[in-house]
């Protein structure tokens, strides 16, 4: 195993500074030091479970007071040269700013929890020999951050197995399919259920639950678990009541009643749950987005998207129930601006973006409205926004990170 030697300096150098939250010495060293050499280990199980429509990592979402986007920058993936980054933008401002947690390697990806007004809490998802997730809060959206304990197990492989309530309280979904809670950063983690209990319950056995997929708190503070479905017209949300798990998930319209379905993204923000839903696959499939302002017990969904054989690169979470789509194919991107709206399509990515890797593109919700694209190459993020009438991209900021090539090989 070869150690982080750069990350080991980089630590040494947050404590030194002034700027930054102290941290606690030896949580961290141990986190950076154990970050070596190897590959993400895979879910026990996935083999024998059907395909999953899994978009990648890099996500974003907003709130009221703030908007946080999760990028991959750097190069290959093989080489561990692939470092994620984490940007934010206060609503009262135009552009963004780094903000990634100093002191972990982070190949493997990095998942935010939005956990109240300018409150953040970020996990680094395991890679190599790291096989815990570091946990790193912040108060003032990103600017300094400060040690936020750890989860003992690995966050699951999809973008939403991450999630805060306001208050602090926390829920992540691991790799073995277990649903754990802590009431903030840094506290104990306990278990909320698992892939096998949730499938187990009634309303588990009537969707045919496949996997877990995503986590999300609703606007009440209420645990919300979501997954992929394999009978045929379910949606697989669920609430937990009465001892037991029940179904939370909208109706789908008669024409994709007889179509498996899988929740791509869920997320709560604005007063309101949002969830991204594929049914059917490959050329039959479909995007429908529902939301529910009183915890999954009403839904309005919006007309279906017809993928056409393409798929969900990325998904972006806006205000007002607002998602923001980036698909394969170089077909551009899609959005809904919120309950009721129909799908719209975006301009094809900006000149230069072709060819991009999945991970490296996606959009966030726009300082005013609509989204932005955030594009990444190499060590250099470009932000573009829609020109005026929506028919082309604009660059208005360009931010360049210093990517530690060669310290996690």
């Amino acid at each position: 195993m070869r150690w982080h030697l750069g990350r080991v300096s980089q630590i040494f150098g947050l404590l030194r500074s002034p700027g930054h939250v102290p941290v606690a010495v030896g949580a961290l060293l141990t986190a950076a030091l154990v970050a070596g050499c190897g590959t993400v280990a895979a879910a026990p199980h996935a083999a024998r479970l059907p395909p999953s429509a899994t978009p990648s990592l890099a996500t974003s979402e907003a709130s009221a007071t703030e908007t946080w986007a999760v990028v991959v920058m750097g190069g290959s993936s093989a080489a561990h040269n692939n470092f994620w980054q984490l940007f934010t933008r206060s609503a009262k401002a135009a552009r963004w700013t780094l903000a990634t947690p100093p002191g972990v390697a982070d190949n493997g990806g990095l998942a935010v929890a939005d956990v109240g007004p300018g409150s953040l809490v970020t996990a680094v998802r395991p890679s190599q020999d790291l096989t815990f997730t570091p946990l790193s809060a912040s108060r003032d959206e990103g600017v300094h951050w400060s040690q936020g304990g750890l989860l003992s197990a690995s966050l699951a492989g999809f973008p939403d197995v991450f999630a805060g309530a306001s208050g602090g309280r926390l829920i992540a979904l691991t790799r073995r399919g277990d649903a754990q809670v802590a009431v903030h950063a840094g506290a104990t983690w306990t278990s909320l259920a698992s892939e096998r209990s949730v499938a187990a319950s009634p309303a588990g056995r009537a969707c045919g639950l496949a996997r877990l997929t995503a986590a999300a708190f609703s606007p009440a503070g209420v645990p919300l678990l979501a997954g992929q479905c394999t009978q045929p017209g379910r949606v697989g949300i669920f609430v937990s009541g009465g001892g037991t798990w029940r179904a939370a998930g909208p109706v789908l319209p008669p024409s994709l009643a007889r179509r498996d379905t899988e929740v791509l993204g869920l997320a709560s923000t604005d007063g309101a749950t949002a969830a991204l839903l594929q049914a059917g696959s490959g050329a039959a499939a479909s995007l429908v987005t529902a939301w529910s302002a009183d915890g999954g017990r009403h839904w309005r969904l919006s007309v279906p998207f017809g993928l056409r054989g393409l798929a969900v690169r990325s998904a972006a979470f806006g205000v007002g129930g607002a998602i923001g789509v980036t698909l394969t194919g170089g077909a551009g991107a899609v959005a809904v601006t919120g309950p009721g709206a129909a799908w719209r399509s975006l301009p094809p990515l900006p000149a230069g973006a072709a060819g991009v890797p999945a991970a490296a593109a996606t959009l966030a919700a726009g300082p005013g409205s609509g989204f932005e694209a955030l594009i990444a190459h190499g060590g250099q993020l470009s932000v573009w926004q829609l020109t005026v009438g929506g028919t082309g991209w604009e660059q208005v900021q360009v931010i360049k990170v210093a990517i530690p090539y060669g310290s996690s090989g």
